[in-house]
């Protein structure tokens, strides 16, 4: 990376630092953040898991309520 452009976006206030990581983090593709062996092992384990005991799964949008419930939105 360019320091001047390193340097820029470090000047930058914490929210649009914040806005900036979030912007070319949405711009990667899967094919650009590759996984690690054991990452590769946890997603394995979850969807032996899930097909082995499918009731376990619940709904994003109950996950998301309870979430919010408990820590806020």
């Amino acid at each position: 990376m360019p320091p001047d452009l390193r340097a820029a976006a470090l000047a930058l206030p914490p929210d649009e630092r914040l806005r900036l990581a979030e912007e070319l983090w949405d711009s990667l593709t899967a094919d650009d953040v590759p996984l690690t062996d054991a990452q590769v092992a946890e997603l394995d384990r979850r969807r032996a898991s899930l097909a082995a005991n499918p009731e376990s799964a619940r709904p994003w949008d109950e996950v998301h309520a309870r979430m919010t419930a408990r820590y806020g939105g």
